[in-house]
């Protein structure tokens, strides 16, 4: 029987050099008459050829060669940056006052808004001062830096920044008498401080450059949800100095732990009650205050809380009962004064110099979160769409933010999604209310001071306290009574690493967790269709080896022992056809090679890789581990419709010398068996027709008489079995049984449904290289081929 296109072939063959016979693919037949299907996936491949791997030390002129590039390109950017700022600075600061000569409504709008946020600010940041052990005036300069520099240069406008607690609880670790920094004296501390945010800002700078914004989302919800809960945690077991005292020194701060004692209601009863009564007063005004009309929108509730604590404290407390609790002024010094450059001094030894390197990143990374993750609260409040642009301006930013306040004494901060909501649903949509908010603050540092030193820190804690209450995500406890474990245990694990070690780490173990079961869950989603089928393969007689084996060092072994002729030799063998969907991953791997049984299997295996995609090299190896033990059995396993990236991963770590003999690129290869029969379907896993004279053979299969049709059975359950056949010279149909949902016939599978032609030239072109085995034609009736 002749070969189609066999000649044609043979003089591709020889017009392409050092070329050798096609590798196996798939062609589907009705009837007798072989329909050759081409997929996009070979349209796509490459022919196989160890040569065409770059060699070992390739990569390290192309990383040198992309890292020019990258930074001439940056280069680039920051030039024309420099260059074209002082024209851009002239236009954008013509058209801003053009833009608001003519919508005055909108600028008095936004400098309103900005004031009212400056207010809002004053107690928080001082709050948070005291979180962190800083000065008051560290965090009031902090938000004056935070707020001027991030107005106009953030990715948002209408942002806020300013001293926040996500970094006031790390930075509290700097400061503390028995923190990291135990062995030095306070002075040194609060320069170690500094330097940390010079650094942490320039790191914040270089995540900016490297784009790294985007890491953001890989951070699960639930991992969100644990880090929120652990920083109002903090920020809460933070307000609890709030009720102690200390009658050794003049200030509160420059008391040790040792000398700070709790208040008791046996020894300090009026005190502590009317400390508690500050708190839930200053609570309770923040909560029903902005339900009163009008006024309870304009004016901001933590502002009147701290007023009526104020007034209660010096008038009713102080006058009327003669007990005083501790203020500001008791607590920590505080003189209103301009931002002062001074280059922080800290020691140079190498434990001090790991602290701050450690610490500078964990700010960095957690400022950088935050930040992004409040651009994205306020664009969803906007109704825009946000840009990753968006979102590494805003680092860059903040880190220049964070720069500027260690060189000028300030704790540095964050943006503040509280005073951005608030801001935004001011009305504010421009850079001029979140800089205004800056000046504003500067100007309150100055003109006020005084009155700042006369606020009850039981109002600053009542202040916290609410924030603590908005920060604590509630549904934490939906979560952790009907959610899944696992994001019940993410939410856990963040939240008890964070609040005992590091809220950076925190999240980077929630981040793994969480990847770590999603890898667990995909490899259980690896399936696969298995079917038992005849199909028909061509083989060179000239071929070295019918085994694909690793004793082939490479495709130059096979090539050498080709002899080009033009008898070649047919055969119809029993194929195990799987059909693998899903991704193949160090997860999936083994579940994929349980698909395969050495000892069961036929001599021939093939794998549709169509509706799967190779991930790693995990699941190369799977492949290769399959073909190889396959191969010392003396079996072979062909690859078909390998998806381009697959073939490409494939390409990078395989045996070249294996996978160019096994992987399908030519439709004239292998083609299914049908011969018009139709499939049998069998109960259970053995083939029981209906009619006709059944015989069973020693290899087991079921030979029946094709005298009468045999009408389909549906095993119990819905389960169905499949048998494919085909007619021997006899006119015997022989069943293959195959497991249960499983193909009888390639026209059945999906991925044949729909021919794609017009696409022989592009094969001819890619298949350059031929295998050793080669398919043709196989005729409906076998008996017609002598005639």
């Amino acid at each position: 029987m002749d070969a189609p296109n066999s000649s044609a072939n043979n003089s591709t063959d020889k017009e392409t050099a050092g070329s050798s016979k096609g590798t196996p693919t798939v062609t589907a037949t009705g009837g007798g008459v072989p329909t050759e299907i081409p997929t996009r996936s070979h349209i796509q491949q490459q022919t196989y050829d160890s040569t065409d791997r770059d060699p070992f030390l390739a990569f390290i002129p192309k990383l040198f060669g992309f890292g020019a590039r990258l930074v001439g390109h940056e280069l680039g950017i920051a030039k024309r940056a420099v260059c074209g700022c002082p024209r851009w600075s002239v236009g954008f600061m013509k058209e801003t006052f053009e833009y608001y000569k003519t919508n005055p409504k909108i600028l008095y709008d936004e400098v309103i808004s900005g004031f009212t946020v400056a207010i809002m600010q004053v107690p928080e940041s001082i709050a948070f001062s005291f979180v962190a052990g800083v000065p008051p005036l560290s965090g009031l300069h902090a938000t004056f830096w935070m707020a001027t520099i991030t107005g106009i240069l953030g990715g948002k406008p209408g942002m806020i920044s300013g001293a926040a607690g996500a970094l006031a609880v790390v930075v509290a670790d700097l400061t503390i008498d028995n923190g990291v920094l135990d062995y030095l004296p306070m002075d040194q501390r609060l320069n170690v401080l500094y330097m940390t945010m010079v650094w942490c800002g320039i790191a914040q700078i270089v995540f900016a450059w490297l784009r790294l914004a985007q890491v953001v989302r890989l951070i699960p919800e639930t991992g969100l949800i644990g880090f929120m809960d652990a920083l109002a945690i903090i920020i809460f077991m933070a307000q609890l100095p709030a009720f102690m005292k200390c009658d050794d020194e003049p200030l509160f701060v420059d008391c040790s732990l040792e000398q700070r004692q709790w208040l008791t209601f046996q020894d300090d009863t009026w005190v502590l009650i009317l400390s508690l009564v500050q708190v839930g007063l200053c609570m309770a005004i923040m909560k029903f205050f902005p339900l009163i009309p009008k006024l309870g929108r304009i004016v901001p509730a933590s502002l009147v809380g701290l007023l009526v604590g104020t007034l209660l404290e010096h008038t009713l407390f102080r006058r009327g009962f003669g007990v005083a609790t501790r203020t500001v002024q008791e607590t920590a010094q505080m003189s209103g004064s301009l931002p002062q450059f001074d280059w922080p001094v800290v020691p140079r030894d190498s434990k001090t110099i790991g602290i701050i390197a450690q610490y500078a990143l964990t700010l960095a990374a957690i400022g950088g979160v935050e930040s992004i993750l409040t651009l994205q609260a306020c664009h969803e409040i906007t109704d825009t769409v946000p840009k990753m642009s968006d979102s590494n301006q805003e680092l860059f930013a903040q880190g220049l933010a964070n720069f500027v306040s260690g060189l000028f004494r300030a704790m540095g901060g964050d943006a503040m999604i509280g005073q951005s909501t608030i801001n935004i649903m001011n009305g504010a949509r421009h850079r001029v209310s979140s800089t205004m908010s800056g000046l504003f603050m500067l100007l309150f540092v100055i003109a006020i001071s005084d009155f700042i030193e006369l606020l009850p820190v039981s109002t600053l804690t009542g202040v916290l306290f609410m924030v603590v209450l908005s920060t604590f995500q509630w549904k934490t406890f939906e979560i952790l009574r009907y959610g899944r474990l696992s994001d019940s245990g993410v939410i856990v694990l963040v939240t008890l690493i964070a609040v005992f070690f590091n809220l950076a780490v925190a999240i980077g173990a929630g981040i793994v967790f969480s990847a770590l079961v999603h890898a667990w869950d995909s490899g259980s989603h690896v399936d696969a269709d298995i079917s038992y089928k005849p199909m028909s393969v061509k083989k060179s007689k000239g071929s070295a080896s019918r085994n694909v084996s690793r004793n082939e060092e490479n495709a130059e072994s096979v090539d050498k022992n080709y002899v080009d002729d033009d008898e070649e030799e047919e055969e119809v063998v029993d194929v195990k056809y799987v059909h693998v969907k899903g991704s193949i991953f160090f997860g999936s791997a083994r579940h994929f090679i349980n698909f395969f049984n050495i000892a069961s299997d036929p001599d021939t295996v093939v794998i549709d890789l169509k509706d799967a995609l190779i991930i790693d090299h995990s699941a190369v190896a799977a492949i290769g581990g399959i073909t190889h033990r396959f191969a010392k059995a003396g079996k072979r396993v062909l690859l078909v419709n390998v998806p381009h990236k697959s073939h490409g991963r494939l390409h990078r770590t395989g045996d070249h010398g294996i996978l160019k003999q096994q992987i399908v690129t030519h439709p004239k290869e292998l083609f299914d068996v049908e011969n018009g029969a139709q499939p049998v379907e069998v109960e259970a896993s053995v083939a029981k027709p209906n009619s006709g004279n059944v015989t069973t053979t020693e290899s087991g299969d079921v030979i029946q008489d094709n005298t009468q049709d045999s009408p389909a059975r549906q095993p119990a359950g819905g389960m169905q079995s499949i048998a494919s056949g085909y007619q021997n010279d006899d006119g015997i149909e022989v069943q293959h049984t195959v497991p249960p949902h499983s193909y009888g016939g390639l026209n059945q599978l999906h991925l044949f449904d729909k021919p794609v032609v017009g696409v022989e030239e592009e094969l001819d072109q890619l298949c350059n290289k031929s295998g050793r085995f080669e398919v043709h034609d196989i005729e409906t009736e076998p008996k017609n081929k002598d005639a």
